[in-house]
């Protein structure tokens, strides 16, 4: 079948299912049903093929429903018809958020960081640094893909033909676009991100056909290779970065050297013979859990990080010696490693082995050697929810969730841009308002026995408030009488406490847009579902929007 017809016959069974979606519906006996689901009527709904017999399932026996194909945990893995043979995505860390500075090259696996108060690489800065990714997305299936970028400061992501982001400083803030690729035919792909002051996060998630949302898998993405000369023909070992200095300093040209053992080094054609360092980066991974040993042998200055301790540090050396240096690690565990040495005019040996007690002395490099970085787990810092952006956007009094930014509130409504569900809410509905994602360390200011103003540096003001728009808000403080911010000062607005959802709601909502809403009931209207939310309204959502439905347990 040729591209047009294939795209055509999409279209066409796209026209014919906008009133189906594909998921699954577990009911309270244990069962699960996966196929198209739609609701029957306000009652029921249905599962199964296209065509052919459906089961009706009433909704008061549903425990949850997802209406999206079930993830299939096989689709990436190698040796499938789909999955791909990438490896991840090249990382350029500055130290400045302009792209400018001290850089530091690595592989990232996946785009999917949660730094929150962390520096990003151990030596960068925690705040006011810059990331650059870039290198090329292969589909796994051709069809609809839709891509959530969370980010906080600012981020821009270029994928194919889409665009997605915002470049603003204390902009925290989800946003998500969808885009109809190609199977195996890949796509540029490129994130720019910078953090300004405070948390930091990246992430990109991705859904498509066959799968739930979830990061990008490494399989189906390759890392730009414009600087790398002789491209990345190795999977294993270390991301070597060569600049034409002895300062680790500037743009560099890359290449993934599968084994430290260099007689000399060798930089690029175009560097001098002398004056130039190397920064070689990765992951090793322990086959034991004990104390390792790590042996250098040059005659160049060098240093060694394992798991961001200084191992060895003779840079200034220029005499052949041999150098070594304990760690431990733990079996499995994939930790961090970096490499440094500095060529003045010697012969430019470098040779670097580890042993343990277990395992014998070899070369660094080969199979539990990695020139690609797995990101750092999200451990929860006693704040609430590891995902961040979780706390963004217009809250109800019963915790339902409207994930997007007003556009302006007064006395009577909430109003938000067209195309948002719902598109106003009633101000006596409204208890929180949430402009950017609040670090942990502030969200214990958020209280509800007080009302009125988180402001970006982590101070209260108690008040209330009296009118916001696109560019103010106006409060009236307890203490200090009327007062104005810009927007850009504000986190978060507190208007009423948060109770739990009414006993009448029935289940828990999300929609594409990671709103979320607790609802007692539905109606089906045509094409669209009219959903009821005790503390929202009634709105009308298109059934292509819903995500998940789960029954609340009582």
């Amino acid at each position: 079948m040729n591209f047009f017809l294939r795209w055509a016959c999409l279209a066409i069974f796209a026209c014919c299912s906008i009133w189906l979606r594909s998921g699954t519906v577990t009911t309270k006996d244990g069962q699960g049903h996966s196929g198209l689901v739609t609701f029957e009527d306000s009652d029921h709904l249905t599962v199964g093929p296209p065509k052919g017999p459906r089961k009706k399932i009433p909704l008061k026996n549903v425990v949850a429903a997802t209406f999206d194909i079930p993830a299939d945990p096989e689709m990436f893995e190698s040796g499938t018809p789909s999955a791909g043979k990438g490896y991840g995505i090249l990382a350029a860390y500055y130290d400045r958020p302009n792209f400018k500075g001290r850089v530091i090259y690595r592989i990232d696996r996946t785009i999917n960081h949660q730094w929150r108060s962390r520096q990003p690489v151990f030596d960068l800065p925690r705040d006011y640094f810059s990331v650059r990714w870039a290198g090329e997305l292969e589909p796994p299936v051709t069809g609809e893909y839709t891509f959530t970028l969370n980010a906080n400061d600012g981020g821009r992501l270029m994928v194919g033909g889409l665009t997605l982001g915002k470049w603003e400083a204390l902009s925290g803030f989800r946003e998500v676009g969808k885009l109809a690729l190609e199977a195996g035919k890949r796509v540029r792909f490129e994130f720019d991100f910078f953090d300004n002051y405070g948390e930091a996060s990246a992430r990109v998630l991705w859904k498509g056909p066959g799968f739930q949302e979830s990061p990008i898998s490494p399989t189906q993405l390759y890392p730009d290779t414009n600087k790398a000369p002789k491209g990345f023909k190795s999977r294993s070992g270390l991301l070597g970065c060569y600049y034409q200095n002895r300062f680790f300093y500037g743009d560099g040209m890359l290449s993934i050297d599968p084994k430290m053992d260099f007689s000399p080094v060798t930089p690029p054609e175009e560097f001098p013979d002398k004056n130039y360092s190397v920064r070689w980066t990765g992951q090793l991974e322990a086959p034991y859990t004990e104390e390792y040993s790590f042996k250098i042998s040059t005659d160049e200055g060098v240093r060694l990080w394992v798991d961001q301790l200084l191992v060895i540090n003779e840079l200034s050396n220029r005499a052949p010696r041999v150098f070594t240096g304990k760690v431990p690690l733990h079996r499995g565990e994939r930790i961090g490693v970096r490499l440094e040495s500095v060529h003045r005019a010697g012969q430019g040996n470098l040779k670097v082995v580890w042993s343990s007690k277990s395992k014998p002395e070899s070369v660094l490099g080969g199979e539990r050697v990695y020139p690609s970085f797995e990101p750092a787990e999200v451990k929860d810092e006693g704040g609430g929810e590891g995902d961040e952006s979780q706390t963004l956007g217009v809250f109800s009094w019963a915790g339902s969730r409207i994930a997007s930014s007003p556009v302006s509130v007064d006395d009577s409504s909430v109003k938000f841009s067209r195309g948002t569900y719902p598109e106003r809410i009633s101000t006596i509905n409204v208890s929180r308002i949430v402009m950017r994602p609040v670090p942990v360390k502030y969200r214990n200011r958020i209280t509800d026995n007080r009302m009125g103003v988180l402001l970006a540096n982590g101070d209260f003001v108690e008040g209330q408030m009296q009118s916001f728009d696109n560019d103010t808000l106006v409060l009236n403080s307890v203490l200090f009488g009327v007062k104005v911010y810009g927007i850009d000062q504000v986190m978060a607005i507190v208007l009423a406490g948060i109770k739990a959802p009414t006993k009448t709601s029935r289940f828990k909502l999300r929609i594409e847009n990671g709103s979320q809403f607790y609802v007692r009931g539905f109606r089906v209207d045509d094409k669209d579902i009219i959903v009821d939310d005790p503390s929202v309204g009634k709105m009308r959502i298109p059934l292509t929007e819903f995500n998940e439905l789960r029954a609340i347990d009582r």
